[in-house]
């Protein structure tokens, strides 16, 4: 039973990967711009639309990747520019507004496709796998994916901690009207973050692709459990998004193996409540002043 449970937990690396990949973009412009962004599941959506025309034009994965980025990327800030500028400061127009573009984004691919799924194959590179414990195998797609969070995280942390923009960005979510009068353009701040998170979310949808049928119901359970990892590890933090992600993914590849899946998501949940109900910020979360 412990080798099998110690199984398990190598398992949900890859599930842990997988929330952080999906919840990345939704902390960029949650954390910074400060809108519940109600599409993001759709975005993960056209950037997996994206990684299944790459792939019909004799792409890949590898190729879909930087394409789902610069489409979804373009397509929030035309969200942005379009909708999103007009009401910033109403956080609960901006939950409709995203809403109402994500049904939009549906009924717009769902013209355009079809209503049949879509089928994504992972690169011929990463087909097959290895073995980790006993007759444990392992793909090498769900390696792929680790390395792929892990690279995303430093790309962020980078640009977040290490470059002039990330200055701009933090010193705005720390508070917006001070930096506002010290010359800081809030508004390119909102909408560069907006479009870059929006990126995030087309390349977590080109990287899902694979392992997931695409169609256009796809993106709705990544968009609930990027807010749960948030909601967990607290809004604006990336440690948070790390930490939310790999609480989540473990407990619920543990406990659904020890229970059934059902039962394993449920006591997620609750343990997910227990911990708001002590921390109300999440575990990283912090006060930001306005």
């Amino acid at each position: 039973m412990l080798q099998s449970i110690i199984t398990q937990f190598l398992s949900g690396f890859s599930v842990v990967a997988i929330l952080v990949i999906a919840a990345l973009g939704l902390a960029i412009i949650f954390g910074v711009a400060g809108v519940i962004n109600m599409a993001h599941g759709e975005l993960i959506m056209v950037g997996a639309y994206t990684a299944a025309v790459v792939g019909k034009l004799g792409g890949n994965t590898f190729l879909a990747i930087p394409v789902a980025f610069i489409v979804v990327g373009l397509l929030g800030l035309i969200i942005e520019r379009g909708v999103i500028q007009w009401i910033y400061d109403r956080p609960l127009e901006t939950l409709l507004a995203t809403w109402g573009v994500g049904i939009i984004l549906q009924v717009v691919i769902k013209l355009i496709f079809g209503p049949e799924l879509y089928y994504v194959g992972a690169p011929k590179i990463l087909e097959g796998g290895f073995r980790v414990i006993g007759r444990l195998p392992f793909p090498w797609y769900r390696l792929f994916l680790i390395v792929m969070a892990l690279l995303l995280l430093l790309l962020v942390f980078y640009v977040i901690f290490k470059t002039d923009l990330g200055l701009k960005v933090r010193a705005v979510r720390r508070n917006r009207a001070i930096s506002g009068c010290l010359g800081i353009d809030t508004a390119r701040i909102d909408m560069t973050i907006f479009a870059f998170g929006s990126g995030l979310a087309g390349v977590a949808g080109a990287v899902l692709a694979p392992i997931k049928s695409v169609s256009t119901a796809m993106g709705f359970p990544y968009a609930v459990d990027s807010y749960m990892v948030l909601v967990l590890g607290g809004v604006g933090s990336l440690w948070g998004v790390l930490t939310g992600g790999a609480l989540i993914g473990e407990a619920e590849t543990i406990l659904s193996f020890i229970f059934n899946n059902v039962i394993g998501r449920l006591l997620v949940f609750l343990f997910i409540v227990i911990i708001i109900r002590i921390v109300p910020r999440g575990i990283f979360g912090y006060s930001e002043r306005r």
